[in-house]
């Protein structure tokens, strides 16, 4: 048998192996549907990811908020309180939404008691404990315990002593007091202190005024007095509203 005889044997062969092999249509069907979902899961992988992304951005920022939200009510639960400026009393320093005072918006301050010790000058927030007042009052500490107090209701003084022994030996300081709102060409009201000078702060209390002297009722009246320091809600630390006014609030200590 020649060379060109054994070639077409072999061609046959080969011709007749491919003939035997079985395609079964079934899994030929499975394999296309396994290579169509590698090409799925490779093109629609990036997707995914960017789902999964903004989905886990969005969470952060709810649990974000969710954080503040719980903070900010806790401090203003146990810490600071947001009050509102009520009528005339502190003109000019604050304001209660008087239009006579030319400001319709009553100021919105935050205060806080914590850790807190009366000290003259600051603007405190009372809660009198006396039926006749249903909200807290605003006003500012004129002295505070042991201090003794006289007044030149002609002139608007007030002058202020660190004890009896420096009252007794003349050693007071009449108060500078710049946040006054004067009435020109009346004198300071005595409301309940006509002839019981000079005043002596009790243990524990402090004597308060408002700035606008003559609209204010204060420790100058019997129905607030002197003011346990158990009453004081708060000293005021910011104004937040009306916003053109945001800042701290000036107390003078001398």
């Amino acid at each position: 048998m020649d060379e060109s005889e054994n070639n077409n044997e072999n061609n046959g062969d080969e011709n007749g192996n491919l003939d035997d092999i079985d395609l079964d249509p079934d899994l030929i069907e499975v394999e296309i549907e396994k290579t169509q979902e590698m090409a799925d899961a490779e093109y629609f992988a990036p997707v995914e990811a960017v789902k999964k992304n903004v989905a886990a951005e969005i969470f952060d920022w709810i649990e974000i908020f969710s954080s503040a939200l719980l903070t900010v009510i806790l401090l203003f639960t146990f810490i600071f309180r947001l009050v509102t400026v009520q009528g005339p009393s502190m003109e000019h320093t604050l304001h209660g939404g008087e239009i006579e005072f030319g400001s319709t918006t009553p100021d919105n301050l935050i205060i806080s008691n914590l850790f807190y010790t009366p000290q003259r000058g600051d603007i405190v927030v009372i809660q009198v404990p006396n039926p006749s007042f249903s909200t807290p009052i605003i006003k500012r500490v004129i002295a505070t315990e042991g201090q003794v107090i006289t007044f030149n209701f002609e002139k608007w003084q007030v002058t202020v002593y660190d004890d009896l022994e420096a009252y007794y030996s003349g050693q007071g300081r009449v108060l500078d007091e710049p946040y006054v709102n004067y009435d020109p060409g009346s004198a300071m009201s005595r409301e309940s202190l006509s002839g019981s000078q000079p005043v002596i702060v009790e243990p524990g209390k402090v004597f308060v005024m408002g700035d606008n002297r003559n609209r204010s009722l204060d420790s100058r009246d019997s129905r607030v007095g002197q003011v346990d320091v158990r009453n004081i809600v708060g000293r005021v630390l910011l104004r937040v509203f009306p916003f053109h006014k945001f800042g701290a609030v000036d107390h003078y200590d001398e």
